[in-house]
C-alpha cells in the first residue's frame, strides 16, 4: 500500500531535490558498499589453500589474462598442478560459474536502493484547479539496512557455494588425469605382450615349418597373439577416450592425443593421515558446510525483518497541498498505514520461521554427511593401499618369476606351450591388475579430497 503526497508547487522543488538527493545517495551507498570485482577475489582467496596450485587472478567478470601460460603448460608433460591451472585459467563452465557472482551482488545492491520516489501532477482545465504530488514509503526506508544485512548473509552464501563448485571441478581434473595416464600405461603393458605375442607365433610358425612343432601348438601360438591384440586394441581405445576426457575437464581445444602425459603415476606417499584428522580438517573446510550456516544466518535476518514489521508491512508519511490559480492553497501533513484486521502477518512468520528450520535441518544434514563421506573414502583409499602392495609386493613378482620358470621349461620341452600362454596372461594380468590399483589410490585419494573440501599433503 502506498500513498500520495500533495504538496504546493511552490515547495515541490524543495521537497523533490531532497528526495532526489536522498535517493542519490542511497545509490552511492549500494555502490559503494560492495564490488563484484571484491567478491570474484574472495573466492580465489577460499580456493588457493585448496587447490594447492597457484590460482589466477580473475577480472570482475570472471576473465583471466593468462592465455600465454596455457600454451606454455600444453607444451609439457601435464601433472596434477599444471593441469589444474590450465582448467582454472581456460575452462568456459568456470567462467560461466564465477559470472553467477553478478546475480548475487545484484541482489545486494537491489537491496540497499530505496524504492523510486513517484511525483504526480495534475490539471484540470474548468477552473485551472492544479495537484502537485510526490509518494514514498517510509516502511522502505525503515527496513533497508536489514534488508541489505540478509543480502550480505546471502552474498557470502554464493561466494562459498561457487567457490565449492569450482574446488569440485579441480577434483575432476585430477581424477580425469589419473584415468588417463593410468589408461596410457594399461596401453603400453598391452601393446607389449601383443608385440611379444606376435613375435613367439612367428618363431611358432618357423619351428612348425621345420617340423618340429605340432599344428595344435602352432594354432595355439597364432590365437593367443590374437587375443593379445584383441586386449591391445580395447587398451588404445579406453586410452584415447580418456585422453578426450581430459581434455574436456582441461577446457581445451586441442585433442586429447595432443595432449602430453607423464609415463607413469606418482608412486605412494608413505603414509596417509588418520580418519579423526581428516574429519576435523572436513569440518574446517567443507565450503558446502560453511555455505550452509550462512543460509542459517540469512534465514536469521529474514525472520527478524518479518517479526518487526509484522504488523506494519507498509506505511506513508505524506505532506498534501492543493487549489486553484488565484485562490488559497490549503496544506498538511497526512500519515497512513493498514490496519491489521484480517492479515496480521501469520503467513509472512510461518513462512520466515519454516524457512529457518529448513536452513538449521540443511546444516546438520550436511555436517552428518560430511562425517560420513570423508569415513567412506578412507575406506576406500586404505584398501586401495592394502591392494596396491599386495600386487607390488606378491602378486607382480610372483607373475614375473613363473613366466621366467615357465619359459625355461618350454625351452627345455618340460611344458608345452598351454603352460607357457597360461604363465604369460597371467603376468599381463598381473602388470594391469598393478596399474589399476595404483589408479584407484590416487583416484580414492582425490575423493577423499572432496569429501574433506581441500588438498591433502
Amino acid at each position: 500500500m502506498r500513498s500520495s503526497v500533495r504538496i504546493h508547487r511552490r515547495s515541490t522543488g524543495l521537497i523533490v531535490a531532497r528526495f532526489l538527493a536522498f535517493s542519490a545517495l542511497a545509490t552511492l551507498g549500494a555502490c559503494a558498499h560492495g564490488s563484484l570485482q571484491r567478491d570474484v577475489t574472495t573466492v580465489d582467496d577460499l580456493l588457493r589453500p585448496r587447490a594447492g596450485v597457484i590460482v589466477p587472478s580473475r577480472s570482475a567478470f570472471g576473465q583471466t589474462a593468462d592465455g600465454d601460460t596455457v600454451t606454455r603448460l600444453l607444451t609439457q608433460p601435464l601433472t596434477p598442478e599444471s593441469a589444474v591451472r590450465i582448467s582454472l585459467i581456460a575452462h568456459p563452465a568456470l567462467r560461466a560459474t564465477y559470472a553467477e557472482l553478478g546475480l548475487a551482488r545484484a541482489d545486494v545492491v537491489q537491496a540497499a536502493l530505496l524504492a523510486n520516489p513517484v511525483i504526480s501532477f495534475d490539471r484540470f482545465t474548468t477552473g485551472r484547479f492544479q495537484e502537485f504530488g510526490i509518494a514514498q514509503s517510509f516502511i522502505d526506508l525503515l527496513s533497508q539496512p536489514m534488508r541489505r544485512r540478509v543480502a550480505e548473509a546471502e552474498m557470502e552464501s554464493a561466494r562459498l557455494r561457487i567457490a565449492n563448485v569450482v574446488f569440485q571441478h579441480v577434483t575432476d581434473v585430477r581424477s580425469s588425469l589419473v584415468e588417463a595416464v593410468a589408461a596410457a600405461q594399461v596401453r603400453d603393458v598391452s601393446e607389449r605382450a601383443q608385440a611379444a605375442a606376435a613375435a613367439s607365433a612367428v618363431a611358432a610358425t618357423a619351428i612348425h615349418a621345420a617340423g618340429n612343432l605340432q599344428e595344435l601348438d602352432l594354432v595355439s601360438e597364432r590365437a593367443a597373439a590374437a587375443e593379445f591384440q584383441a586386449v591391445a586394441i580395447h587398451a588404445r581405445g579406453e586410452s584415447a577416450s580418456t585422453r578426450e576426457q581430459l581434455a574436456r575437464a582441461l577446457g581445451v581445444s586441442t585433442t586429447g592425443a595432443a595432449l602430453i602425459l607423464q609415463d607413469r603415476l606418482p608412486e605412494l606417499p608413505v603414509a596417509d593421515p588418520s580418519v579423526d584428522s581428516l574429519v576435523a580438517l572436513a569440518a574446517r573446510s567443507r565450503l558446502d558446510l560453511a555455505a550452509a550456516l550462512q543460509d542459517v544466518n540469512a534465514a536469521g535476518k529474514t525472520l527478524g525483518i518479518t517479526r518487526r514489521f509484522r504488523l506494519l508491512p507498509d506505511g506513508t508519511l505524506s505532506f498534501a497541498g492543493e487549489g486553484e490559480d488565484g485562490g488559497p492553497f490549503k496544506s498538511g501533513p497526512g500519515f497512513s498505514i493498514p490496519l491489521p484486521f484480517f492479515d496480521r502477518g501469520q503467513a509472512r512468520m510461518l513462512r520466515a520461521q519454516s524457512a529457518l528450520r529448513a536452513a538449521v535441518a540443511r546444516h546438520e544434514a550436511i555436517t552428518l554427511s560430511m562425517r560420513a563421506d570423508v569415513r567412506a573414502a578412507y575406506a576406500l583409499l586404505t584398501s586401495a593401499r592394502a591392494r596396491f602392495e599386495e600386487y607390488r609386493l606378491r602378486v607382480v613378482p610372483l607373475r614375473r618369476r613363473a613366466t621366467e620358470e615357465t619359459q625355461l621349461q618350454y625351452n627345455a620341452m618340460a611344458v608345452s606351450v598351454f603352460g607357457l600362454l597360461q604363465a604369460r596372461q597371467g603376468e599381463l594380468n598381473a602388470g594391469q591388475g598393478y596399474i589399476e590399483a595404483m589408479s584407484d589410490y590416487w583416484k580414492a585419494r582425490i575423493q577423499l579430497e572432496r569429501a574433506v573440501g581441500t588438498s591433502l599433503p
